[in-house]
Parts: C-alpha cells; structure tokens; sequence
C-alpha cells in the first residue's frame, strides 16, 4: 500500500455516507448506482464536482508521475474519484518517521512513531488506504484537549455522523428523499429537517465501542494522544444519537469539578418496550429515551429529551412526542424535554438543572467561584460548531 489516510482526513473519511462514495465513485454500469440514478445525471453530477473540488482537480489535470508527486501523491491521486465526497486538499497521509515528512500542496504528512496494527487499515485500493476510527482519534487525541477528544469519541461511539455533502451530491440525494428511495446502505440514512431537507445529520450504527477504545488505550505503542484516550473511556456514554445529546450529556454528566452538572449514571437512547395500555397512547411498542436515569428508591426513572427541529417533522410529529410522553408517564417514567436554546443559555440551563435535580431528588448544591469558572470553561468547550470539531 503506497498512501495511508489518516488523522483529520480519515475522520472525515468516516463520515461519508456509504451512498455518496456510490455516487462519486462507482464504476457508471453499477448495478445499484444504476438503480437509483439517471446515468446522465450522474456524469453531471461528477462533472460539476470535479469543477469544485480541488482534489479532483488536481488529479485531472495531473500527470500522475513519480517524480513529480511520489508513490503516495500518486497513489492519492488515484483514489481521487473515491474520496472527492468526502475530502479536500492537503490530504493527511500517515508515515513512519519524521524524516519522510515532506509536505506538498496535496500532502500534509503524520507521523506515526509505530506499525498501525493489523486490522486497523482498510484497503481502498488503488494503493491507497485509510486508518480505521480508532487510529484517527488516537492522532486527533495527541493534540485536542481532553473535553474535545471525548466529544470526538462520542461521535465514533455514537450512532450519528455530521456530513455537509457538496451542491452536486446533495441536489441528487435530495431527490432521492423526496422520491422516498434513498436506500439506507449500511444502515446511513440522514436527518430532515422540518422542511423534509436533508441535514447534516446523519443517523448510522456505531463505529468504535467504548471496549474497543479502552482495550486500544491500553495496548497501543504510540505514547502520544493515549492517556487522552485512557481518560475518555471513563466519560463516554454511547450510544447518542446527534451531537445535541452528547453536548447535553456532557454538561449534564461530568463532575462539578469538571464544570459539569453531577448527573451521572444516565445511558443514551434506552429503549422502553410498552405494555397494552401505552402502547396504545403512543400508537407504537417501544419508545428510545435520549438521555435515560433508572429509578431509584423514592423516585422515579427519568427520561431527558433533546427537542430540536430534527426531530420534529410537522405538526403530527409534535402530536406524537405528546403521545410518547404520556405513555411514558402512564409507566412511571418522568419526562423533561431540553431545546438547544436552554442548553445554550447559561442562565436557561441553570433553571433546567434544578429542575433535573429536582427529579433525580439530588439536593441543590451552591458552586464556589471556582466551579463556575470550570463550568464556564467546559460550555465554551462543548457548545461548538460539530462539524468543525476535529479542526479544533
């Protein structure tokens, strides 16, 4: 293999959903691609593309040497059609040892003091690579702060990714959705939004357990970003679903001592199967809490949801949240519904954490300045624009 992708690169790798790598890269007679798109569209599509990108248009107007670029540049090049959905120039491409560090217009160059272990590389072809999941956030760990890499490993351990796709891809795939033929491959499918526009949101099953990141922590040779990683095994909760929750989990679960609330001991997205009754209130078997507390003696479990125009698809979707309250209630469950707004505003936030407080029975405690200052810190930390995390 000539070129590894890796650390910023390979994070936005990971976040391409599978039916845009379709698009921009699979051979025109494809089968499935065929089934979904006009071929001609398809072409205008690569077209207007290749025009934006200037990944791709470095491998068009390439004459893909050697000399001129290097195994890897070359290799790089190859692969252009495959990641221009996903990446743009300079390309993070992983090697060995500081002397092979020789930057260029396609290439920003990451060293790895180590082999990357078996099984931790997926072949793209072409002779070219990308590191798995858990090699990206080790490299973004050796230079993020401890609150970021746990917000990074929220995301990998969480079943969302955050994708902008480009005009040309996005006009295609916006078809598809309001055609109701956007295939859930590998089980990626986007968020709407109260327009029914697909957002950056996208749902998908995990790519990293919190065991997985644990057992890495402990084994992997590269010093550098590992004792990051060790600490965020101890405050990632899987299993969120949209950077809403981790963010709301975050400041809701970590210790005052590290600006957080204290409210720990929550999972994400529990799943309540409903008995006859509720189920007939909520019209459905089952409802998934975003942020659940078990109950405990004297008082009852608690569900805390994250309310935002993503979840809310028109008036009958908001008739539905007031079933699903209802029959959660009817089990026992208290349910308080969060907005991004409260969240966001710290004097809002602090009214709905005696209100959290007050449900969970945790008597209200006064925060030393010294608290408030960490709590400052932490919100300035956490509340951030998601799609840029890995650049910060």
């Amino acid at each position: 293999m000539d070129a590894l992708i890796c650390d910023i690169s390979a994070f936005l790798y990971w976040r391409t959903p599978p039916v845009v790598r379709l698009l921009t890269s699979a051979r025109e007679d494809d089968p499935l691609l065929l089934s979904l798109f006009n071929p001609e569209r398809v072409r205008n599509c690569r077209r207007a593309l290749a025009a934006s990108s200037a990944l791709l248009g470095a491998w068009a107007g390439s004459s893909l040497t050697r000399a001129h670029y290097g195994a890897a540049g070359v290799a790089l090049m190859s692969a252009a059609p495959l990641l221009a959905g996903s990446l743009d120039l300079p390309v993070d491409l992983l090697v060995e040892e500081p002397s092979q560090r020789r930057a260029s217009r396609l290439v920003r160059p990451r060293v790895w003091g180590a082999p990357v272990p078996e099984g931790a590389v997926v072949d793209l072809g072409r002779g070219m690579g990308v590191v798995a999941p858990i090699v990206a956030l080790h490299q973004l760990a050796g230079r993020a702060s401890p609150v970021r890499t746990v917000l990074l490993a929220s995301e990998l351990c969480g079943s969302f990714a955050m994708y902008e796709p480009p005009g040309p891809v996005r006009a295609l795939l916006q078809e598809l959705v309001d055609e109701r033929r956007l295939p859930r491959l590998s089980g990626w499918s986007p968020a709407l939004d109260a327009r029914g526009q697909i957002s950056r949101v996208w749902s998908r099953p995990p790519l990293l357990s919190v065991e997985r990141l644990a057992e890495w922590a402990s084994s992997s040779e590269v010093v550098r970003g590992r004792e990051r990683l060790a600490g965020a095994v101890r405050l990632v909760v899987p299993a969120a679903a949209s950077p809403f929750e981790v963010q709301a989990g975050v400041l809701m679960g970590f210790s005052p001592r590290r600006g957080g609330e204290g409210y720990d001991g929550f999972v994400h997205n529990r799943r309540i199967e409903l008995p006859p009754a509720a189920a007939r209130i909520a019209r459905r078997s089952s409802c998934v809490c975003d942020l659940y507390w078990e109950g405990g003696e004297g008082r009852r479990a608690l569900d805390l949801e994250c309310r935002s125009s993503l979840s809310h698809l028109g008036e009958s979707s908001a008739i539905s949240d007031a079933d699903r309250s209802a029959a959660l209630q009817l089990m026992g469950i208290e349910v308080v519904e969060l907005t991004y707004g409260q969240l966001a505003d710290p004097a809002r936030f602090e009214a709905f954490s005696g209100l959290v407080a007050e449900k969970l029975g945790v008597p209200p405690r006064e925060r030393t300045a010294a608290q408030r200052l960490r709590q400052a810190r932490l919100r300035e930390e956490v509340l951030v624009d998601w799609e840029r995390l890995p650049f910060v």
